[in-house]
């Protein structure tokens, strides 16, 4: 297995088209190689590893594929499915400022990215009426579940 070489056109090779995966989940891959320490290689989205090794690592990318089936159904442990993001690039500082008075006197936690506020999920009909008690206009939901 150490003998390996991804580049010796005798080696035994298998590959794994990930061009479907985004460069964050390859990422995760490649790390969770490493961490089997199983020598790969990428030839672009394609993942190289030994033939030798083909039962282990598909064991490995069933198991990423997994977590990212869950991630997307909202199964996620981590939580950031479970938010709702607002755009409120239009609003002056002082309208953010009002609007973060009232979250935190209502208790919500939220927190900013830029002008994005991201509150959890769950709270969007209190967050709703206090973006409409303040001022409504330039208010865009963002939803990231298309």
């Amino acid at each position: 297995m150490s003998d390996w070489n991804p580049k010796d056109p005798e080696a035994l090779t298998t590959r794994y088209d990930l061009a479907d995966w985004s460069v964050d989940d390859r990422a995760d891959v490649a790390a969770a190689l490493a961490d089997a320490e199983i020598a790969h290689s990428w030839d672009g989205s394609e993942l190289l590893v030994a033939q030798d090794t083909e039962q282990v690592v598909d064991a490995i990318l069933d198991e990423i594929e997994d977590e990212l089936d869950n991630h997307e159904d909202g199964d996620d442990e981590s939580g950031e499915d479970n938010i709702t993001e607002y755009e409120l690039d239009e609003w002056s500082e002082g309208e953010r400022k009002q609007l973060c008075d009232m979250l935190d006197n209502l208790d919500i936690g939220y927190r900013w990215d830029g002008t994005m506020l991201l509150v959890p999920i769950g709270v969007e009909a209190i967050v709703d009426s206090c973006l409409d008690s303040i001022d409504s206009r330039g208010v865009t939901f963002v939803d990231d579940n298309n």
